[in-house]
């Protein structure tokens, strides 16, 4: 299946883990696919691995630059001539508890995870208005859900905000066809969540009514739902992908 031939998509953070599940899901559907990364190694290594160079563009940004996430989107305009789908995957988490987190932490966290999932959406959505149309899916947790983990107040509270975002924008880009969803994960298997300890992943476990990790391909089935025409009277939705630890 297909589903998306003749479509441009754009992914956000899509060099490993969710990010290159989901460029991998949408190139298998036929779509041209461009991607962000943080490095220019990254980037390369990226694109061996999808090795499919007429139909993917990955462009180097730091999304916690204000202008990254415009020029991003520009970048991949350039290279496609139009943007159907965009899917605001990249984050950064912290580690510094409620006691440690400083201005600048907070800064960092809510720069990338919330105001770059902002300013792609918007520009990507000028182009998606002239197309008669759009979908952009966020990428929230389940820690924007019920608080997060200790550890994690700038994190949770971005991801929260991430699910408001998405609410507003469903509401404004209405009127121009473009539906704008959100996607929830938990503890999904990537090459990151391989390395928890042994004991955290098993409390994890624990705390799941399906007793396991999600994986990449199940985040893709979701997002390529959303994304696609099957979906064209869901807007302002959070999808949770987290095997019941939240409900």
């Amino acid at each position: 299946m297909e589903r998306f031939r003749g479509k441009v998509v754009l992914v956000t953070g899509g060099t490993r883990g969710i990010g290159a599940g989901l460029v991998g899901a949408f190139l298998k559907e036929g779509a041209a696919v461009g991607f962000s990364g943080t490095s220019e190694a990254g980037i390369a290594e990226a694109l061996v691995k999808f090795g499919a160079p007429e139909a993917t563009c990955g462009i180097v940004a730091d999304l916690a630059h204000p202008d990254a996430g415009p020029d991003l989107v520009q970048a991949v305009f350039d290279r496609f001539g139009r943007i159907d789908v965009v899917i605001n995957n990249a984050g950064v988490g912290s580690i510094l508890n409620e006691w440690e987190i400083t201005p600048a932490e907070w800064d960092r966290v809510h720069a990338v995870n919330l105001r770059a999932t902002f300013f792609v959406a918007q520009h990507a959505a000028r182009s998606m208005r002239d197309n008669g149309g759009g979908s952009i899916i966020n990428v929230s947790s389940i820690a924007g859900q019920h608080g997060g983990v200790a550890g994690s107040p700038a994190y949770a509270s971005s991801k929260a905000a991430v699910i408001g975002l998405t609410k507003s924008l469903a509401r404004r880009f209405a009127p121009h066809g473009i539906r704008v969803n959100c996607i929830a994960p938990a503890d999904i298997e990537t090459d990151m969540t391989a390395g928890w300890p042994a004991a955290l992943r098993d409390r994890l476990n624990a705390m799941t009514p399906l007793g396991r990790f999600g994986t990449t391909d199940e985040v893709n089935g979701a997002a390529l739902f959303l994304a696609s025409s099957e979906a064209s009277f869901i807007t302002g939705q959070t999808l949770a992908i987290n095997g019941g630890a939240y409900m």
